[in-house]
C-alpha cells in the first residue's frame, strides 16, 4: 500500500515520550567519519515485479509475474529459489501481494477475493509451510503490512463506517480502532496513522500520539526498529522532508544537496535508507543511507539513479525493483 502523508490537526492521547522507549535526548549528529561500503551489486530474480521485504536470512518476499503466470503472485526467493506462494482465490482478477517476512520465514500480505460478481476485495493473508491462511474472511477489504518475530501481524480493515487499525496473532484479530496499522517491530509496538490524532504508536492496545516535527502539521511513520526509533516523512511547505522519531524527538535527516527527501526503511542499528536529490534543478532522485549525522550517496556505491526501493536488509541489501525500466522484482547487495 502505497501511503500519502496527510495533514490532520492533532488531538493530544498521551504523551509518547513518557513511555521510557528511549533517552528522551535530542540525536545531535555525529561528527564521525563517513562508512565507506563496497559498491553495490545488482541481484535480478528474473521476473517482473516488484521485492517488498528481506528478513535476516537473506529470504526475500513481494509480488512478480512468476513463470507460467499470467497474474502477479506472491513470491519467496530463498538463495535462488523461487517460492509461489499462491493466492486465496483464482479467475480472472486474481492477484497476491506479500508485504513482510520474519525470521521464521512467515509472510504476510493480501490477495484479491470476489465478493460478488460484480466486486472484488482483498484480504490479509498468512503464508507459512507452505499453507497459505486468510486471516480475515468476514472483511470486505484487509490488508496485513508487517509481521515481527512472535508471529503479531499489523495491518487494516475496512468495515462499514471506514478503515480500523488491527492487529493479528494466532488466529485472533485486535481492533486497535479507526486508523491504519503499517509497521510493528519484535516488541510489539505498532506502528500506523490514528484516525483523528495523525501519527501513532499502539502499545500493548493503547494508542499514543506522536506529535509531528515543527512546521508540519503531521507526518506520515514508515518504519520502526527493535529500539522503538521510527521514521517517517511529513510536508514542509511544497518540500517532503524524512524525520527520525526517538522517545519525542524529531531529527531532519537532510537532504543530498536538493529541496526534500523520503525515509523508507530503518534497521536495528538505526541506519536508515531513505531518497533524495542532490543540488541542481534538474537533478536525479538518488538513494542514500544516513546514521548518527553520517549521510552516504548510495549512487557513488553503485546504486543507479531513480531507484525503486522498499526496505533496507541487515547486511545492507536494499530491496525494490531493478533493471533499466525498474520493472523486475529484485535486490542490490554489497560485492563479497
Amino acid at each position: 500500500m502505497e501511503l500519502k502523508t496527510r495533514k490532520l490537526a492533532l488531538r493530544p492521547l498521551a504523551a509518547a515520550a513518557s513511555l521510557g522507549l528511549a533517552s528522551a535526548a535530542a540525536i545531535a549528529p555525529s561528527p564521525a567519519a563517513a562508512v565507506r561500503p563496497a559498491p553495490y551489486e545488482v541481484v535480478d530474480l528474473g521476473f517482473g515485479g516488484e521485492a517488498r521485504a528481506i528478513n535476516s536470512r537473506g529470504q526475500v518476499v513481494g509480488e512478480g509475474q512468476l513463470a507460467g503466470e499470467a497474474h502477479f503472485h506472491p513470491f519467496l526467493w530463498t538463495g535462488g529459489t523461487i517460492t509461489d506462494l499462491g493466492v486465496l482465490e483464482r479467475g480472472e482478477r486474481e492477484y497476491g501481494r506479500a508485504t513482510d517476512i520474519n525470521d521464521h520465514a512467515q509472510v504476510v500480505g493480501f490477495s484479491v477475493v470476489r465478493q460478488d460478481p460484480e466486486q472484488s476485495g482483498q484480504h490479509a493473508f498468512l503464508w507459512q509451510n507452505g499453507v497459505l491462511t486468510d486471516l480475515d474472511r468476514s472483511a470486505y477489504d484487509s490488508m496485513a503490512n508487517a509481521i515481527n518475530n512472535h508471529g503479531q501481524v499489523a495491518g487494516v480493515r475496512y468495515i462499514p463506517g471506514g478503515r480500523h487499525a488491527v492487529s493479528w496473532q494466532n488466529g485472533v484479530m485486535t481492533d486497535l480502532g479507526p486508523g491504519i496499522a503499517t509497521g510493528i517491530n519484535d516488541q510489539g509496538q505498532i506502528i500506523g496513522s490514528a484516525t483523528g490524532t495523525g501519527a501513532a504508536l499502539w502499545v500493548r492496545g493503547r494508542a499514543y500520539d506522536l506529535g509531528a516535527p515543527a512546521g508540519s502539521d503531521d507526518w506520515t511513520p514508515v518504519a520502526i526498529n527493535d529500539r522503538g526509533w521510527i521514521v517517517g516523512n511529513a510536508w514542509a511547505g511544497t518540500d517532503l522532508r524524512a524525520y527520525l522519531w526517538r522517545a519525542g524527538s524529531f531529527v531532519d535527516l537532510g537532504t543530498l544537496g536538493g529541496s526534500g527527501a523520503e525515509a523508507i526503511d530503518i534497521d536495528n542499528r538505526g541506519q536508515i535508507l531513505g531518497l533524495s536529490q542532490p543540488a541542481g534543478a534538474d537533478a536525479a532522485t538518488h538513494a542514500f543511507l544516513w546514521r548518527d549525522g553520517t549521510t552516504i550517496d548510495l549512487h557513488r556505491r553503485g546504486v543507479p539513479e531513480y531507484p525503486t526501493l522498499d526496505a533496507l536488509g541487515d547486511r545492507g541489501q536494499l530491496v525494490g525493483s531493478v533493471g533499466d525500466a525498474n520493472d523486475h522484482a529484485g535486490l542490490y547487495r554489497l560485492r563479497r
